[in-house]
């Protein structure tokens, strides 16, 4: 039987316990904008990939978090969130549980820590954003009443330009 656990991930070592189910991640997203929005080369000059990693810094500062799920030892998803501008607000970031790992609840409880953790943090809200092709994410998000509002400040999508593409939602505490 298959057993999983979700770590809080601390230290210097963090980002790279997690920078490949990362990288998977975002191939799967780079696929994923060609084959669904007929996005090609999404990043030309490799910015966006710098800042998509870079981002993983922000989640280690006070007050942010960086989870990973284990399936016995390997890691086969990850959960952030990071403060933002608006008081008592964190966004949700990086959602993501390997294919071969899913069906197992794993992606529930990520966001169920997740959720638990933004609470003790003090805060009182959540804010996130999911591509159009993430509809799975999208109904997990939901079912715990999440609701859809305008783009946000600071959004990675608007950064990039695929802010059409991009379902904003937001989660009291």
């Amino acid at each position: 039987m298959d057993t999983w656990r979700i770590d809080t991930l601390t230290g210097p070592d963090a980002a790279a316990v997690v920078e490949p189910v990362f990288r998977e991640y975002l191939d799967w997203m780079v696929e994923r904008f060609a084959r669904d929005l007929g996005i090609d080369n999404v990043d030309p000059d490799g910015s966006r990939e710098r800042a998509y990693f870079d981002e993983t810094l922000q989640f280690l500062q006070p007050r942010g978090r960086l989870l990973a799920a284990r399936l016995d030892s390997d890691v086969v998803g990850v959960g952030a969130f990071k403060p933002t501008d608006i008081p008592d607000t964190a966004e949700i970031k990086r959602m993501f549980v390997r294919p071969a790992a899913r069906g197992k609840g794993i992606a529930r409880a990520l966001f169920d820590r997740l959720l638990t953790d933004a609470r003790a943090e003090g805060y009182t809200s959540v804010q996130l954003e999911t591509l159009s092709f993430m509809t799975e994410a999208q109904e997990l998000y939901r079912s715990v009443g999440a609701v859809e509002i305008d783009p946000f400040e600071g959004s990675e999508a608007v950064r990039v330009g695929i802010e059409a593409a991009t379902t904003y939602l937001r989660l009291d505490l």
